[in-house]
């Protein structure tokens, strides 16, 4: 995961190492164990093999975890660039709104919030049920284009220069659906969730959170240009309709 990795288990710590004061010594283990979504949840659930999870916003996941509410990325996975064969991008020279975008079809994995969110505002998708095969159909151009975190897609080219020598990103247009990134705890320990959450706040009232996550992703966010792009709007209906999930100072100013 690099980054992603690297920045999730950071603020992790200094969540646990700001709060040893007030609730004492920790141990902190990552397991090595590549999970999807649901096999994800249903450990929560029972408290094992993990007893947290960090993962987009879902209502399934608030009701049957504890949901730490802060977004630990700042929405930034709101922000999705696409990945799309040089050979399509004239496909996208007339993109402008949500309705010329549900004329091409995407590219998403089984079980992503992404695919949920995709079927509910009737966008075009192909689903894969591997991750990696995502990237051999958009090199077969089975899909228009693949959507991606603004902090995944310059990674997802790097690390596979082969399958995607005729990929590029997708110079103009930008999504942007409404998605915080959440702590999730198992129910069986109320008091790590405690902890955690005090230990966020601490990090978001310190402005650490600010300097971690500019640390991590400044970079991407500035080659990303979202000020130079259209961004189309997604609704997320994990959201009231009429809040201000649509506010882009409410997520993130880049």
């Amino acid at each position: 995961e690099g980054v992603m990795f690297k920045y999730k288990n950071e603020i992790m710590k200094r969540c646990l190492e700001l709060t040893e004061p007030v609730f004492g010594p920790y141990e902190y283990q990552v397991l090595d164990v590549s999970m999807n979504r649901r096999r994800a949840l249903n450990s929560l659930i029972i408290g094992q093999p993990n007893n947290i999870y960090i993962a987009p916003a879902d209502s399934e996941w608030d009701a049957k975890t504890i949901a730490i509410k802060i977004p630990i990325r700042k929405g930034l996975l709101s922000y999705r660039l696409l990945l799309v064969h040089k050979d399509n991008l004239d496909k996208f020279s007339s993109v402008k709104t949500l309705e010329d975008l549900k004329l091409l079809t995407a590219g998403l994995r089984v079980g992503w919030v992404t695919a949920d969110i995709f079927k509910t505002s009737a966008i075009e998708s192909t689903l894969s049920p591997t991750f990696e095969g995502l990237f051999l159909q958009l090199k077969n151009r089975r899909f228009d284009y693949l959507p991606r975190s603004l902090y995944e897609v310059f990674d997802d080219l790097t690390i596979r220069p082969e399958i995607l020598k005729d990929v590029v990103i997708e110079p103009n247009i930008a999504l942007f659906i409404p998605m915080p990134t959440y702590i999730y705890v198992s129910n069986k320990e109320p008091q790590i969730a405690k902890r955690l959450e005090a230990g966020l706040k601490l990090l978001v009232n310190n402005g650490e959170l600010d300097v971690i996550l500019n640390r991590h992703y400044g970079q991407a966010i500035t080659n990303a240009n979202i000020e130079g792009r259209t961004v189309i709007k997604i609704p997320n209906p994990y959201f009231d309709i009429d809040n201000n999930a649509f506010d882009h100072k409410h997520w993130l100013m880049l």
